[in-house]
Formats: C-alpha cells, structure tokens, sequence
C-alpha cells in the first residue's frame, strides 16, 4: 500500500480486537509513513495473557529492535502505580480516602475556606492545586522538575493557594499526584520507592520496572524524540516521581495489568475498587476513579491513562466489562502519540489515524505579535488549554502535554507532527488575543480567553 493510499484506518466490523498482524500496521504506519518515532510496541491483555505487536527501532539508525523487553518512561502511567498504592493502604487500614492530606503530611496544607484537600480529591485530580508546584510554573519543558526535591515539595504545598474548594472540579495535576506520594510514605515509614518495591514490584515479578533509567548502552533502552527526531534526555522527576517518575517495559505492564484482566487473588480485589467512579472528569463521557479516567465509548466503559514525558508517549486501558487490557508506546512526543492505536484495541468501533501528515511551511513571526497570545483558554469546564511563550515563539499546554505552535500567519499556527490547526483572533482593550479556534479531525473548537 503506498503512502498516498493510507488515511484513517476503517473501525473492524463486529465486536472482536483486532489481530496481533493488524496492530502492527497500525504501528507501521505510525511509524513509518507517519514519522512520529523510531519504534512503537503494543500488547492486547486478557485473561490468557498478553499478545505483543512491535515495529521499529529504539533509536534513529540503531539496530536494536523494539519489542516486549523495550524500556520507555511511562510517565503518568505512574500514577495508576500510585493510586494502587493507595488503595492498598485504604484496604491496610493505614489511610482512608476521605482523610484530609493535613493528617498524614508534616507542616501546613492548603485548603480553601475551611475544606481540607483528602487524599481522594489528590489521585481524581479534584484537590484544585495547579499542574506543577509553584516553584516549576515557569520551568521550560525539556525537564520540568529536574533537581525537585523533598524540601522543595514540603516549600511549595506551603506556599501554594487554592482558588476554589477541592472536589469541586476536574484539575489535573502532577504536584497533587507528588503530595499523594508524600502522605503514603509519611504515613508507613517507608519511601515511595520501598513502597513499590514491596508492594507492587516483587509481588508481581516487575523486574524492569524503576525509578532509574537503564543504561544507554542497554538493548532495552529506547531513545525519545521530539518532532525534529532531536534526541530528549527521560525527565527527572525528583520528589514528584509518584506523578511520572516510573520506566518500565511492556512485559512488566502486561503483568500490572493483569491485576484487572486476571485473577491475583487479593491484589485484583484491590485493583478492581480503584475503577469505582468518585468525580467528575474532564469532559462530560469521563469520570475519575483512583488514577484512571473511565470514558463511555460507544457502549463500553473504558479505563484508561496516558503520559508524556523525555520523547516518549504512552497509553495503558481497560475494557472494564471484558476485563481486556491495551498498551501501547512510541518514542516521540507528539499530540496523537499512540492513544488512538490503543483505544481501538479496547474498541474496535474506534478509527485510527494512518494518513501521512501533511508538510507546511513555518514563517517568523515578531515577538510583539507573539506576546499577545499567552494565557488560559477554556472551551468548557474541565477543557482548558494554556499558551505560553517558548524560545522559539509559542506552545500548547493542556495537562502533562506541551506541543510547539509553528506559525502559518502571523494568527495562524499548527502543531508540526500533528495535522492541527490553531488560528486566534480577537484583540481586547491589552492588545491580547481573546479566543483562538482549533481544528482538528474536520472539527473545530473555540477556546475564550480564561482570565
């Protein structure tokens, strides 16, 4: 099939995940025709185990392979890693879900008008603190959080203020993810680390899954890209490791996945009550349950996380009625990663997109014109998008994902590896820009400024 003839891959008909052979095209394309990476893997997990799909190398002109044992950054995958944790302490009788953060934290913690943030409202990400810790707001995204210690954590959840009650409303946020870490080890003694291990790692037989990046010279090790194919080094998430500090392989997360495709005993009980909805999410078809987003998807209740982090996006689901897993990874951070790759594992009526990505030119544009787009967009409650400037001109912000916006016209941008356009318009009594459109898919969406 030639470049030209590869579009948006038609859904299967009926109900049955698609062939181990059909995921690997989905790769392919992704990867080949698309150029989003060098390498991807997948794996479907149900009740007789995994099956694995690969294409592709683990980095720009090497010869190694990716496949089952490949070593990526799972990034916020690690937050459903966190989440259990949670929901083990809770099953322990070390923690309830409603305790306020204060009980279980040394020194100060935010509330707002006397509503104490719980640990509830930190893993549905509801507690109303910002994405990243005060101290990291105006950090570049290459490392965010390198150098991020302890002390900081303990600094910023001082210093932070909230502006609305927790559990009001869906905010996502890695610093809420950091402070559920926290209060778990404060509260058992032990670190974050001792906690996986004891816990999650060596209950399961999770070898490659660490805190710590292999070695470089590893076959395992998978180099991440950004859309330039320029190398990025993994993040260093330091004391917010509990948010996305995690690498692991597709084997290993085969078998943490098991936990809601099998039966391990009392750990799968515990698992299967983190899939309780307790919030709202971030659009009107999803909820928050304990570190998963649960989604209605044309019928089927899917639960799922996705992250972004040191060139590598990934995707963990479940078909939650199945009892059916999907994982996928790729190594280059772009805004379609693999998410769609990965929901049509889980559903089949799901399209995904093979169409080879359209080349357009990049023009300059002045910094004056530039600084009148930065600020918070909203196109509904929970789905904000956030401009800031970058070295380069300017970038989209939504969650743990930041895309560079490269310009058409001097109002109108698109984002490089995706065939998304973003064009702004509106000028208020500051000279800023006071809505931008963006279309994506034969869709468009207004986001209003938010401020």
């Amino acid at each position: 099939m030639s470049e030209g003839a590869l579009h948006s891959a038609p859904a299967p008909q009926g109900d049955d995940p698609p062939s181990a052979a059909a995921i690997t095209e989905l790769l392919r394309a992704r990867v080949e025709v698309q150029r989003r990476g060098t390498g991807a893997v997948a794996a479907m997990i149900d009740a007789r185990g995994p099956a694995f799909s690969s294409f592709g190398v683990s980095r720009l002109g090497g010869p190694d392979k990716v496949g089952p044992a490949s070593i990526f950054q799972i990034a916020s995958l690690t937050k459903v890693f966190t989440s259990y944790l949670l929901a083990d302490a809770v099953e322990r009788g070390e923690v309830a879900l409603l305790d306020p953060l204060s009980r279980h934290v040394p020194g100060p913690a935010p509330s707002f008008e006397g509503r104490a943030i719980t640990l509830l409202d930190l893993a549905t990400h509801s507690s109303g603190l910002p994405l990243r810790p005060p101290s990291r707001v105006d950090r570049g995204q290459d490392d965010p959080y390198a150098g991020y210690s302890a002390a900081d954590l303990q600094a910023d959840m001082a210093a932070v203020r909230l502006t609305r009650a927790p559990g009001s409303a869906f905010d996502y946020s890695n610093f809420g993810y950091a402070l559920l870490g926290a209060a778990l080890s404060h509260r058992t003694g032990k670190s974050y680390q001792e906690l996986l291990q004891k816990r999650i790692l060596d209950p399961l037989e999770l070898g490659d899954t660490n805190l710590q990046a292999p070695s470089r010279q590893s076959p395992q090790w998978v180099q991440g890209y950004d859309a330039q194919f320029e190398p990025m080094e993994p993040w260093d998430f330091g004391a917010l490791a509990p948010a996305g500090g995690l690498f692991s392989s597709l084997s290993d997360l085969g078998k943490f996945l098991s936990l809601w495709s099998g039966d391990r005993g009392a750990m799968s009980r515990i698992a299967r009550r983190m899939l309780v909805p307790h919030r709202p999410g971030d659009d009107a078809q999803t909820s928050m349950a304990l570190g998963w987003r649960i989604t209605s998807r044309n019928g089927k209740s899917i639960a799922w996380s996705n992250g972004t982090g040191g060139g590598v996006r990934s995707f963990m689901g479940l078909d939650v009625a199945a009892r059916r897993g999907a994982l996928a990874f790729i190594n280059m951070a772009t805004g379609t990663g693999v998410d769609d790759i990965g929901f049509r594992m889980l559903d089949p009526a799901s399209t995904v997109d093979t169409a080879a990505t359209p080349q357009r030119e990049a023009i300059a544009v002045a910094a004056e014109v530039l600084n009148r787009y930065p600020g918070q967009y909203q196109f509904a409650p929970g789905d904000t998008i956030e401009i800031v400037r970058t070295d380069s001109g300017i970038a989209l912000v939504q969650g743990a994902q930041r895309l560079q916006l490269f310009a058409e016209t001097p109002t109108r941008f698109f984002i490089r590896e995706d065939n998304v356009t973003v064009e702004f318009s509106g000028r208020g009594s500051d000279d800023r820009a006071q809505q931008f459109i963006l279309a994506q898919g034969g869709e468009t969406f207004i986001y209003r400024r938010n401020e």
